[in-house]
């Protein structure tokens, strides 16, 4: 009888204490309900979720309008979540965010130009001698961009195919060229002399040209007026 007694006592602790811990485990949140939570709220945000919550971590129950979830760090680095019901409670856990190297950040490229084939010096570029390069946008102003700026100009030096074309490889397009033929003009008050000359460098409009008079063999220092005139008094023009 004793014994008997003593079972039904035991018995009545088991079922006591079982559901003192039912109890209290309904009344409780776990680490991996909180977890899915976060993995959730994240998912909304439509960022990539790699939380680690102890998962058999309890706080206090709440209801699921009373918890606040935050992302605290701006990155989503950095998760808040906040119970604001009857037992209130805070924690903050990181989220693992995945760097991933942005797919159209240098990815901005332009069109450039470069000789199909070597080339030497002097060559005159056709259009069919060019092909198209992609390049960064920074080397815009390095390499050529526009057709019309390589076809019929000649290579100042030697390049190889597919070389990018830089404006330093093109002979400038100069209004009097070295060694051309000109017409020397000297204005002398009301009088206007014309004679031949042979340009010893290159100019553009108005540049400072040194011309040498093919009759008296004498060099002179006069301006660039056009293709063929050189002029001495510029107060006349």
């Amino acid at each position: 009888m004793a014994i008997n007694l003593n079972l039904k006592i035991i018995l009545k602790v088991l079922i006591i204490t079982f559901l003192i811990m039912k109890d209290s485990l309904a009344s409780t949140i776990s680490g991996y309900e909180i977890k899915s939570l976060i993995e959730r709220w994240l998912d909304k945000q439509g960022v990539q979720a790699n939380v680690n919550i102890l998962e058999s971590l309890r706080y206090p129950a709440c209801e699921p309008e009373n918890i606040i979830i935050n992302d605290i760090s701006g990155n989503s680095k950095l998760i808040k979540v906040n119970c604001i019901g009857n037992n209130p409670w805070q924690f903050i856990v990181r989220n693992k965010v995945n760097k991933f190297k942005s797919k159209t950040k240098n990815k901005q490229l332009s069109d450039f130009y470069a000789l199909k084939d070597f080339k030497d010096k002097g060559s005159i570029i056709k259009e069919k001698d060019l092909i198209v390069i992609k390049r960064k946008n920074s080397q815009r102003n390095l390499y050529i961009s526009k057709k019309s700026d390589i076809v019929g100009k000649k290579l100042k030096n030697s390049v190889n195919s597919n070389q990018l074309l830089k404006r330093s490889n093109l002979e400038k397009d100069w209004l009097i060229k070295k060694n051309s033929q000109v017409i020397i003009i000297n204005n002398k008050s009301f009088v206007t002399i014309k004679e031949e000359g042979l340009a010893m460098n290159d100019a553009n409009y108005m540049d400072m040209i040194k011309v040498k008079n093919i009759k008296s063999g004498k060099v002179i220092v006069g301006y660039a007026k056009n293709e063929k005139k050189v002029i001495l008094n510029t107060k006349q023009y």
